[in-house]
């Protein structure tokens, strides 16, 4: 699987929860980086294509009530947060007692379903499987919580493991962070699982030694992940949705790729009228800023 920050003062934050005032800048909450699970197929059928509203993933903010905010696809193809409905909510767990909410399949359609909990046993790394039921539905394995995804091993193989679904990385334990992005067939829906993050790196020199980006991680530092393709001042979703040298961050409501900066000042810098404002917990590194 190719499994992608906070306190109130004058620098920019970095971290998974809100700002305490409008002139904060928050990175985005974890890394796209896609997984592709053993699920994976396309979207054709898609029974939600999702709802545009700017909501918050990490936070569960700006959907209407029974609504989820996750990562999708857009209308014109492209990725961003929407609002979903459906059955239930696979981090909150909300279904009625003795069911969970899982990831369903059928006639090539996925959808967020409460199930009987029973059809899923196995443990958070635990080697799972998908099933068929007579009715036709396909589900995996796992237990309440959790979802079943793919990891290529060294050999050329595949194994299937169960992770913990997360919208922020608050969800998962360190040094896992919720940065894997799932993908199913016949949904838009992109859910997050806790996974590891890539191999450590320098958001300043940019020294990934592959075609990697190396972008803030909210509990490992600079981390090697799939670079993205968004130009500075672009709306954007997750840190890496932005080109390599920049960083999705919140900044009021909004979030948008800001270009990387040595701080208070130094190479890389800023364009004439940009400010370098620094990132909390990152020394020496910020955002520009106007």
């Amino acid at each position: 699987m190719r499994a992608d920050l906070f306190v109130c003062s004058g620098v920019l934050i970095v971290g998974l929860m809100a700002a305490c005032r409008g002139d904060v800048i928050t990175p985005d909450a974890g890394t796209g980086t896609d997984s592709g699970v053993f699920r994976d197929g396309g979207t054709s059928g898609v029974p939600d294509p999702g709802t545009e509203t700017g909501c918050d993933v990490a936070t569960q903010t700006g959907c209407a009530a029974g609504a989820v905010c996750l990562r999708g696809v857009l209308s014109d193809g492209g990725l961003g947060t929407l609002c979903f409905s459906g059955e239930c909510d696979p981090v909150a767990q909300n279904c009625p007692e003795g069911n969970r909410c899982a990831y369903v399949r059928r006639d090539n359609v996925t959808t967020r379903r409460c199930i009987p909990a029973s059809t899923g046993t196995v443990t958070e790394g635990g080697a799972c499987q998908s099933v068929t039921t007579a009715e036709g539905d396909f589900h995996d394995t796992c237990a309440p919580g959790l979802s079943c995804t793919d990891r290529s091993t060294s050999s050329g193989g595949t194994t299937f493991t169960c992770q913990r679904f997360c919208h922020s990385g608050e969800q998962c334990t360190a040094p896992l962070d919720c940065i894997d992005v799932l993908r199913f067939e016949g949904s838009n829906e992109r859910p997050r699982v806790c996974g590891t993050p890539g191999s450590a790196c320098d958001v300043l020199a940019r020294d990934c030694t592959d075609s990697r980006g190396c972008y803030p991680s909210p509990k490992s530092g600079g981390v090697c992940v799939t670079p993205g393709t968004l130009a500075e001042g672009e709306p954007c979703a997750y840190v890496n949705d932005c080109q390599e040298g920049s960083a999705c961050v919140k900044n009021g409501t909004g979030l948008v790729c800001r270009r990387l900066c040595r701080a208070p000042s130094g190479s890389p810098g800023c364009d004439s009228g940009q400010t370098c404002q620094g990132l909390q917990d990152y020394p020496g590194v910020g955002v520009c800023v106007r």
